[in-house]
């Protein structure tokens, strides 16, 4: 799996359109078969924090090509400082699971395997 972060810092002003953006497109993002999630949070005068989760490089690839993509990058021009972009490649996952297991043994929770 690929995730991608990206935290935007728009002005006072500029923060409802960037919402506006990242809402008007985040259910046909999501509506994509390989898209495994995305969510965007915001506070006001803060920061938002844009999320994208994918599940192979060819799919976050052709989604960095893709006419909705413009969009996103629309939303981080109106960041007032460079937006943070980050792309993780995730090998494993823990859930709650790991936080049970972690919680009953926590003398060993260095050892506990993630899936």
């Amino acid at each position: 799996m690929l995730l991608s972060l990206i935290t935007i810092h728009p002005l006072p002003e500029n923060e409802s359109k960037v919402i506006d953006v990242l809402d008007s497109i985040q259910g046909l993002i999501a509506a994509n078969a390989d898209c495994q999630g995305c969510l965007f949070t915001a506070g006001m005068g803060k920061s938002i924090c844009y999320m994208e989760r994918w599940r192979t490089r060819e799919a976050l690839d052709r989604h960095l090509r893709s006419h909705l993509y413009c969009r996103v990058l629309e939303a981080m021009e109106l960041s007032r400082i460079p937006p943070t972009v980050e792309f993780y490649t995730i090998s494993g996952i823990g859930g709650l699971n790991l936080i049970e297991n972690v919680r009953l043994h926590p003398m060993n929770a260095e050892t506990i395997e993630w899936p």
